[in-house]
């Protein structure tokens, strides 16, 4: 299976985020990054409208200033790519969304609730 090189912006505080949970995790990047499309596409999660905004005079509009590269094989790269046609939006904002929907369900795993709370201030 052909597998493309890419890359897409995240968050400064999302990137940092999914390296305190690759810390945490014996996996590689590239499987995270696997593991958090499969998840997305078989959870049917939605794209918070925040990251439609296409302008940045919006004061909702969420700022990528972060780089994030990624492996994406033929199988995946389809269905991110109807997921994005489907929004009317990019590549890159799908797979934030999936980043940021998988690293938030897996964190508590991860990380552990008393450690998930001292992060967070809950």
């Amino acid at each position: 299976m052909k597998v493309k090189k890419t890359s897409f912006k995240v968050t400064q505080s999302a990137l940092e985020f999914e390296n305190l949970l690759l810390e945490h995790m014996d996996i590689p990047r590239t499987a995270f990054h696997r593991k958090m499309i499969d998840y997305f596409v078989k959870n049917e999660i939605e794209i918070h409208p925040y990251l439609l905004i296409g302008s940045s005079a919006d004061p909702h509009y969420v700022r990528k200033t972060a780089v994030e590269q990624i492996y994406l094989d033929e199988v995946r790269e389809k269905k991110v790519l109807d997921i994005a046609e489907r929004y009317g939006c990019r590549i890159g904002t799908v797979l934030f969304q999936a980043m940021m929907s998988y690293s938030i369900h897996i964190a508590p795993d991860v990380l552990g609730e008393k450690n998930l709370t001292r992060l967070f201030c809950l």
